[in-house]
């Protein structure tokens, strides 16, 4: 995630192994201890050096950097499939969901050439972008839903920061990874998140 901090982006890499290997397997399943001991076997393999380079280096040439909205997005899911902590509500998720699918179809159609109006543009600079997230987030607020806030304005923050190698704002808060586990996930009982199969 933040490039000039290798330590951090592999700890960001490490978040995003985590969370897919809590989507894809039922590691909710096991005990505790076992739990702990896959997420720090995961992030310790991702640590190892492969060929001089860590093999976090590798994942990172695979998926590419993870937005910020989907960094905040995959530690819930690791600690509410691993942990039973909740960060997300139900009807948050499916706001998550309508909020994410919605800036995807105004992003990846037109930045990929299909119109000759470019929405990736819109991501630098652009005041209208970022009172339109600002109005969002007091939505979210107002309704309660603290953590998605969060996440939006952590993303606000840290493209303000410049943290990520990109300076514009849609890579901070998408990404196609992020937007396929966001389809992917639900809520399941006791806070538990799974695949519909």
């Amino acid at each position: 995630m933040i490039s000039t901090t290798p330590l951090l982006t592999g700890l960001a890499m490490a978040v995003l192994c985590i969370a897919w290997t809590s989507i894809l397997l039922p590691m909710h399943r096991l005990p505790l201890a076992a739990r702990v001991l896959v997420i720090f076997t995961i992030t310790l393999l991702l640590m190892l050096p492969l060929a001089e380079l860590p093999v976090w280096y590798y994942v990172r040439g695979v998926f590419g950097d993870s937005s910020v909205t989907a960094l905040c997005f995959y530690t819930a899911i690791i600690l509410q499939q691993n942990f039973s902590w909740p960060l997300f509500q139900k009807d948050e998720l499916v706001l998550l969901r309508r909020l994410t699918l919605a800036a995807a179809l105004l992003l990846y159609p037109f930045a990929l050439g299909l119109t000759q109006f470019d929405s990736y543009r819109l991501g630098y600079s652009n005041l209208w972008l970022v009172v339109l997230i600002l109005l969002i987030t007091l939505f979210c607020w107002l309704q309660k839903y603290y953590f998605r806030a969060l996440i939006m304005t952590a993303a606000v923050t840290a493209c303000s920061l410049q943290l990520l190698e990109s300076h514009n704002l849609w890579d901070y808060l998408l990404d196609p990874l992020f937007i396929i586990a966001v389809i992917l996930t639900r809520p399941g009982p006791r806070h538990q998140w799974y695949v519909p199969g």
